[in-house]
């Protein structure tokens, strides 16, 4: 909930660059908005977004990147043509360090393939600094699983699992190996999303390479609870398992991975599980680019921590929102979930943040009220619960289906529609749409 907060006399963030770092859900749902409603602010001067990657991509779509089931350049959305569209300026770089004292960012060299340098190492001046920056895979310091698992969890790491997966169905269709055994570690909805959609994607090439026998593509997950999809309600759990079971996906429940090798991993209740290829998807903490800003105040997963106005706590003209910050929801006293819908539900308070700050009004704190969460499991399958309100009371409502995964999908076009707009985002959704009826459904090229 958001209301009108106090009369104030805070620094106006018109007065100098508004620097936001990282490009993800949050950062492009916050420059939009903030965009659209401060014309005179958001200026190309005024507003400045930095990102490491040219494009946008949705992170929740990683996982039909990584499975080949979604074509990545359609998925895309370009940073300078959105830059161009809204106002502000791009500028592509990787963070290296923040001077808070002196209200600067320091961005890495930029080099290309061949290692020649592009752009030297930059200094960007800030009036207010926004941090985006996402998350980093937490791997818990597995031996072994840095040098032996691939990750999900940036475009080119979906794009990685994308190139081996397919690599390891080719050779099994045209029998160079006997079978492609794939072991995915971490039960959350990502494991899950991946799991679905990487037996549909084999299913899918099979009808191109009849070779590719569905019973020697041997999948397992994962999972250190006793259950799937732990923080979500147990029908769900139940459905998830029920799903993934009819696709021929074997759960390893209540099994934790204590040391990961070239052929598989070991668990703590001494079995193991042979794979040729195992994709790690346990855990996410804060970005370590942060550990060279030791004025931020950081939690002990890495992630800045922030206060109820999402500022970081003790450090002025920064602010943090999605993956890379720890918000303490008072209603529970634990930290919010790292989720699309928090990220997103920041990113609309911190826009109407600035704007009443601009106009010289403190923003009340910001407050989150879930709305429930769904998880795709495969092509038309989902499962979730919605939440309802009304007054103080709440409910949770459990869909399942393909009524479920219109949900899921909508989810998506709500972003579309944040940062491109009703028109654009109906013309990506009918390209989308069209691409559909003369693609196959798994994407080679």
């Amino acid at each position: 909930m958001f209301t009108t907060g106090t009369r104030s006399k805070a620094c106006d963030p018109s007065r100098s660059p508004l620097v936001v770092i990282g490009g993800g859900a949050a950062g492009l749902e916050f420059v939009t908005r903030f965009a659209r409603r401060r014309p005179a602010a958001a200026r190309r001067d005024g507003l400045v977004l930095i990102d490491r990657a040219l494009s946008h991509i949705w992170k929740p779509r990683l996982h039909e990147i990584a499975t080949a089931m979604q074509n990545q350049s359609s998925a895309e959305s370009s940073f300078l043509a959105h830059a161009n569209t809204h106002g502000y300026r791009f500028e592509i770089g990787a963070l290296q360090s923040i001077d808070a004292a002196a209200r600067r960012v320091h961005l890495e060299a930029l080099t290309g393939p061949d290692g020649r340098e592009l752009l030297p190492t930059r200094t960007i001046g800030y009036g207010q600094l926004v941090l985006a920056l996402g998350s980093e895979e937490n791997d818990f310091g597995t031996p072994g699983a840095r040098e032996h698992c691939l990750f999900l969890n940036t475009p080119a790491q979906a794009v990685q699992i994308r190139e081996a997966l397919l690599a390891g169905a080719f050779r099994l269709a045209r029998g160079q190996q006997d079978a492609l055994s794939i072991a995915i570690i971490g039960g959350g909805a990502t494991g899950v999303e991946l799991a679905a959609e990487i037996r549909d994607a084999m299913d899918a090439l099979w009808r191109h390479e009849p070779g590719l026998e569905r019973d020697r593509v041997r999948l397992t997950v994962v999972e250190g609870a006793n259950r799937l999809l732990a923080a979500n309600p147990q029908e769900v759990s139940d459905y998830a398992e029920a799903s993934l079971s009819r696709r021929s996906v074997a759960l390893a429940l209540a099994e934790r991975v204590v040391a990961v090798d070239a052929n598989g991993l070991a668990l703590a209740s001494g079995r193991r599980i042979d794979a040729t290829l195992k994709i790690w998807t346990a855990g996410i903490r804060g970005p370590r680019v942060l550990e060279d800003s030791p004025a931020l105040p950081r939690s002990v997963s890495g992630r800045v921590r922030i206060d109820d106005r999402l500022q970081c706590e003790g450090v002025p003209y920064i602010h943090a929102m999605g993956d890379c910050a720890e918000w303490i929801d008072p209603a529970s006293g634990r930290p919010a979930p790292y989720t699309a819908q928090v990220a997103s539900a920041q990113a609309r308070y911190l826009a109407r943040a600035f704007a009443l700050r601009i106009s010289g009004y403190e923003p009340a704190p910001f407050r989150f009220a879930t709305a429930g969460a769904i998880v795709s499991i495969g092509e038309s399958d989902a499962a979730g619960n919605l939440t309802t309100r009304l007054g103080r009371r709440s409910r949770d409502h459990f869909i399942q289906g393909m009524s479920a995964q219109l949900v899921y999908a909508a989810l998506y076009r709500r972003h579309e529609f944040e940062v491109h707009g009703w028109r654009r985002a109906m013309a990506r959704w009918v390209a989308e749409r069209l691409s559909q009826s003369y693609e196959p459904a798994i994407k080679l090229h």
